[in-house]
């Protein structure tokens, strides 16, 4: 029984156009490929030595072809598999190798950029040059530390972060200015000699984390003299107040770390600040500039801290500086003073401490305040009186026994008609 009879179909037509054509053949056998049915077969036409008999052979090509197509189609999966697993294992290793240091070392670029140095750190690498470039930006950023204690940081960082160039320039600004200075330090340095280094470095590092964490900004040091200021270079409608903050932090600092000289004795500081509208910016030339302030204001300030010496005070500050901390601070008026080089004179004040922290100083304070009015309208005898009261709460107020000093000079000689009551300052 013919078990499939398609194959009888294509033997038929397919033997007769064979021997039609007359197909070439190898043997006398001949070949040829036949579609039928959209099936494929392979068509073998032999003759045999027996009366003339030939026997034709069909076979679908899916009988000798399939496991080769399985092949074939198992080898092509296969392969694609292999491709997608090497593209997965080449992508892996791309972002751990490459992608992940490249963007840590980005992210120290960053650092480097807001000028957050001591945030910028080594990231080992399997590559080498990515270890390489790492390495190489935190050997930078050391460097760069070391430049920053010799500027003022936010200016720097200012410039880097806004990609600005440095050169000459600057705007009027209102600021607050401060000076600080060691009381006899001339004295100290002669008899310390070398070991006035480590004296002087210990305390200009306290005085410039006070002024820093004020958010002020360190101008210059001159010798053992501070120069620093707030409102710029960001700026600050607090500046007043705060470089107070700051002056009452310095002293207070000074006093908890106990800083003394050689012989033993506290390190005396005197501070004086003010405020008022000054030019601030790189001041200087093309070949070196310096970020500071010059004016009027950064003058007073100078001359106003020097007044400590006469009246015995710790900080003096300014008329305009004290109406803008307004009654956030507690302050007695000292006097009216005319700088060295000016005729104008102004008010300075002492500053005692902060009105939030509940201290009242303010019944002395009002008896001071009272005897200088009595002091300004030629009213003599009653300024004493009433700087002795002041005297018997406070035995070492020094501004009040120079002001009953002056009362009685001036109670035996009375000053001539355009008296004012102001201090005139013959030294810087």
């Amino acid at each position: 029984m013919l078990r499939d009879p398609t194959l009888l179909a294509v033997a038929r037509p397919t033997h007769n156009m064979m021997l039609a054509k007359s197909i070439p053949s190898a043997g006398g056998i001949a070949e040829a490929r036949v579609v039928y049915e959209d099936q494929a077969y392979a068509v073998t036409v032999t003759p045999l030595d027996f009366m003339g008999w030939e026997v034709t052979t069909v076979i679908p090509e899916g009988e000798f072809l399939g496991e080769i197509e399985k092949t074939t189609n198992r080898l092509t999966v296969g392969l694609a598999a292999l491709m997608l697993c090497a593209m997965a294992l080449s992508t892996w290793f791309a972002h751990h190798l490459i992608a992940v240091p490249l963007a840590k070392v980005v992210a120290e670029l960053r650092n480097v950029e807001r000028f957050e140095l001591e945030k910028v750190k080594h990231h080992p690498s399997r590559l080498r040059e990515l270890d390489a470039l790492s390495n190489v930006i935190a050997n930078m950023a050391i460097g760069l530390s070391a430049f920053r204690k010799y500027l003022p940081p936010d200016v720097v960082g200012n410039l880097v972060a806004q990609g600005m160039k440095a050169q000459p320039g600057g705007t009027i600004r209102p600021l607050t200015i401060l000076f600080a200075d060691i009381a006899g330090f001339t004295g100290v340095s002669e008899r310390m000699r070398d070991g006035t280094v480590a004296l002087l470095g210990r305390y200009l590092d306290l005085m410039s984390r006070e002024v820093h964490s004020h958010g002020g900004t360190i101008d210059k040091f001159i010798g053992d003299a501070v120069m620093a200021f707030w409102g710029a270079p960001a700026a600050n409608a607090s500046h007043a107040l705060d470089a107070c903050r700051a002056a009452l932090a310095c002293q207070e600092t000074l006093v908890r770390f106990n800083i003394r000289d050689d012989r033993g004795e506290p390190l005396s500081v005197r501070i004086g600040v003010n405020s008022g509208n000054v030019l601030v910016g790189n001041i200087g030339s093309d070949a070196r500039l310096n970020y500071t302030a010059i004016g009027d204001a950064v003058n007073v300030a100078s001359r106003i801290e020097g007044a400590n010496r006469l009246y015995g005070t710790d900080i003096i500050i300014g008329e305009a500086t004290r109406c803008e901390a307004g009654e956030a601070i507690l302050v007695r008026e000292l006097d009216r003073i005319a700088v060295h080089g000016r005729t104008e004179g102004t008010a300075i004040y002492e500053l005692l401490g902060l009105a939030q922290d509940g201290s009242s100083p303010l019944g002395w304070v009002a008896l001071y305040e009272e005897g200088l009015k009595a002091y300004r309208t030629r009213n003599f005898t009653k300024a004493i009186n009433l700087f002795q009261m002041v005297l018997t709460i406070r035995e070492s107020d020094l501004p009040s026994r120079l002001m009953i000093g002056r009362c009685q000079a001036l109670d035996v000689a009375p000053p001539p008609d355009d008296w004012t009551g102001t201090t005139v300052l013959g030294t810087k």
